[in-house]
């Protein structure tokens, strides 16, 4: 191979594979041409770019007269890359006429230290994820002898009880003439208080079942039209203590759903006794059915202060509660809106909170549909 030959081979392999930065600046330091390798490291549209502009100097203008004059010298120097984080290079300035040829190989030192250092994280990445790991069979433990402790503690307390609220009703019917108004008032409080632990325990061995994973319900083919009214029904007297009306409308024809109809009323008592909570005297709470693509919509609306948007999704976690102020004497586990929504979801649905609304807060969940075919229900 001649010289000119070989001159060229050599040209060719820096311009297009050698893995070393390389840049040739005309008189007025000027970027004139680079090779691939260059290219593809550093930011921006090199062409016509001023060499500051790619080799950073954090003391000032690089001065090229005085670079180029030295070629035999090696200068560590930074390098704006596509990363945009500067990259280190041993740099030689070489003259060619009045252009400058410029040719920088990674700084080795660099390199190396940043290797040990993607190492060492690497290394501590390990070791904080283990830990994060023991962290979370820890907490899985605790939570399961939480629901443990929880469930049992729930089970135990519910037939007493309930034997002192079946007896508080007892005497509340049968010696009401033998008592004058205070002492029936202390019955009534005792029956209420008892009633309200009742719901509690409920709440909490429901909430014990689903985070245990023994949360189970029963499907069968139903009418979501006797849950509705059969929960309207039951919040009628405390609706009618403060003057709310329980308005039912249905838009369409809701065909029979698989659902656990006792699971489903449980949901609807809930939204319902909320919105009635929630809504001021002589207002209204509206319930209303609808079919939205392929599934089967009830929403619970009241005319209350409304919520939040940054209430809306944390609503639906355990033992949260809503800013907005219930009526005098209501209390609550913060557990309702949960239970509801593990119940939707076990039914393939979803419950949610809708936006935009002018006033008052609307609560709604959607059930599938699910239609009678040949071989079964799909």
């Amino acid at each position: 191979m001649t010289d000119r030959g070989l001159q060229a081979t050599a040209w060719s392999y820096i311009y297009e594979n050698a893995p070393l930065l390389f840049l040739h600046i005309d008189s007025r330091g000027k970027v004139i041409a680079v090779n691939r390798f260059t290219e593809e490291r550093i930011s921006g549209d090199w062409k016509k770019r001023e060499l500051n502009e790619i080799i950073l100097s954090f003391s000032g203008a690089l001065d090229l007269e005085k670079l180029r004059g030295k070629p035999d010298s090696i200068h560590l120097m930074h390098v704006a890359t596509k990363s945009n984080l500067p990259e280190t290079f041993r740099v030689m300035f070489f003259p060619l006429e009045d252009d400058t040829l410029i040719f920088g190989s990674l700084d080795a030192d660099e390199t190396a230290h940043l290797r040990r250092e993607m190492i060492e994280l690497n290394n501590q990445l390990s070791v904080l994820t283990r830990e994060l790991q023991k962290k979370n069979h820890e907490l899985e433990d605790l939570n399961r002898l939480k629901n443990q402790f929880l469930g049992m503690a729930a089970h135990d307390l519910r037939k007493p009880v309930s034997a002192i609220l079946n007896y508080a009703e007892f005497l509340m019917d049968e010696a009401r003439s033998l008592l004058n108004k205070e002492h029936f008032g202390f019955l009534k409080t005792i029956h209420d208080s008892t009633a309200l632990m009742r719901d509690v325990i409920d709440d909490f061995l429901d909430i014990s079942m689903i985070e245990s994973g023994c949360f189970e319900i029963g499907l069968s083919f139903a009418d979501i039209m006797e849950p509705v009214e059969k929960c309207v029904d039951l919040n009628r007297l405390s609706a009618q203590k403060k003057g709310i009306a329980l308005i039912v409308i249905s838009d369409d024809k809701i065909p029979a759903l698989m659902m656990d109809s006792v699971k489903i009323e449980q949901v609807l008592n809930n939204l319902i006794s909320n919105a009635i909570e929630h809504s001021p005297p002589d207002s209204g709470v509206e319930i209303r059915l609808s079919i939205k693509q392929e599934c089967a919509v009830v929403s619970v609306a009241d005319t209350g202060p409304g919520i939040a948007p940054a209430e809306r999704d944390r609503l639906f976690a355990p033992f949260t509660k809503g800013t907005a102020r219930k009526s005098p004497g209501v209390k609550s586990t913060g557990l309702g809106l949960a239970i509801s929504k593990k119940i939707v979801e076990a039914h393939g649905g979803r419950i949610w909170i809708e936006e935009d609304n002018e006033k008052g807060a609307v609560f709604a969940f959607s059930l599938p549909i699910k239609h009678l075919q040949k071989g079964g229900w799909k």
